[in-house]
């Protein structure tokens, strides 16, 4: 059986940003969890930010 690319150029044809992937795999687990403490904190503003607006 013939493969026809590897798998990151299909991932990248069906539309993936490969690159986001790559950087995150770059980072340490426990920079990978700062980074998603920080995301989680600014979502969670958002969440209250509109729930005052919004009722």
């Amino acid at each position: 059986m013939k493969k026809s690319g590897a798998v990151h150029e299909k991932a990248e044809a069906y539309g993936i940003d490969v690159s986001l992937i790559r950087a995150n795999l770059r980072l340490t687990p426990t920079q990978r969890l700062r980074q998603h403490d920080r995301s989680l904190a600014t979502l969670k503003k958002l969440r209250t930010a509109m729930e005052k607006k919004h009722g």
